[in-house]
């Protein structure tokens, strides 16, 4: 779904400007190469009738777009769909970006919701742009291109990890998609970004600045849970059981570079969606954080946002860690 005619022009300034702030909020497709980028994409700015904006990558590609291979909008910060969505099609997104339907139908999703399948068909085609199906789809191509270009997994790995039941549909998919073999994106890697074999995959996490980043270990210090949590430093650690699996996640920030640096135990790798998802809901990570301070500032904030710019409000990998953390408050 190409975004409303009323939001083009501003969105046209946001890319000549190379925005920061519009990172991942829209997507900005090339007509006359059929390539899809990032509102910050240091190539070369395309004519202005060469370019279709969309509000989601699901919603690019759907419309025949492949990903920038220079700017790689899978590692694009997100967005607080709960702001621009119904509740049912924010938490259907939601639940499809963490996996819900990798091995699981459409109408066990709806079922979950509590609505028909038809009516969470037609919420998300509304107002995302493309089907449930379509969504979960880019949603596992982004993260096995990722992988592919960051990490020394093997392509069957790559497969499982982001969601697809075997590894024929894979490379089909990847290949129907984005016109080349998985391969080719693995042959493209330097030996510089490989991780040599490591027991840990090294992931970045993008967010929009800015990021008080010590102010949310503070607020995580306040309620770190013993044998699950550690915040050494300005890092934070903690252990981690999803799928079957369990492991260790070890999170520090590159504020230069804007993004979080994530290291994973390997045996995490089956549920590296639902993980990413949970860690960017964790850090709040889609927040965005000009939009957020000007409305605190409006409400009589200035103050406090003048001395710290960019505050996240903490959240909850799982409903186990919230429940201890609630209980923790009650005896306190």
């Amino acid at each position: 779904m190409a975004l409303p005619s009323v939001h083009r022009d501003a969105y046209a300034v946001a890319v000549d400007a190379r925005d920061p702030r519009f990172d991942g909020v829209f997507f900005v497709g090339i007509t006359t190469t059929r390539v899809y980028c990032r509102p910050v994409c240091p190539s070369r700015i395309a004519y202005d009738h060469h370019r279709r904006f969309f509000d989601s990558a699901a919603a690019a590609e759907s419309a025949g777009f492949r990903p920038c291979l220079r700017c790689r909008p899978e590692l694009a910060p997100g967005r607080t769909l709960i702001a621009a969505l119904s509740r049912l099609a924010n938490a259907a997104a939601q639940r499809i970006a963490a996996g819900a339907l990798n091995g699981h139908s459409v109408g066990a999703l709806a079922s979950e919701l509590g609505v028909s399948e038809r009516h969470l068909r037609r919420a998300l085609e509304r107002e995302v742009g493309v089907s449930p199906l379509e969504l979960a789809q880019t949603h596992r191509l982004l993260l096995a291109k990722r992988l592919l270009r960051d990490t020394d997994l093997s392509v069957t790995r790559v497969a499982y990890a982001s969601g697809f039941q075997s590894l024929r549909r894979f490379n089909a998919v990847f290949r129907a998609r984005y016109g080349m073999p998985p391969t080719a994106l693995r042959r493209a890697k330097t030996v510089g970004q490989r991780s040599r074999g490591s027991a840990s995959l090294r992931l970045t996490l993008a967010y929009r600045e800015p990021f008080a980043w010590g102010a949310l270990l503070t607020s995580f210090k306040r309620v770190v849970i013993p044998g699950v949590e550690l915040i050494t430093g300005q890092r934070y650690a903690r252990t981690v059981r999803m799928e079957g699996t369990s492991g260790v996640v070890l999170v520090r920030n590159e504020a230069l570079n804007q993004h979080l640096v994530v290291e994973v135990s390997a045996a995490l790798v089956p549920a590296l969606m639902p993980l990413i998802a949970g860690l960017r809901r964790v850090f709040d990570l889609d927040a965005e954080p000009a939009i957020v301070d000007a409305h605190l500032a409006q409400g009589g904030l200035g103050t406090l946002v003048a001395r710290r710019h960019g505050v996240r409000l903490p959240g909850e990998h799982d409903a186990d860690v919230a429940c201890t953390r609630m209980l923790d408050d009650v005896r306190k």
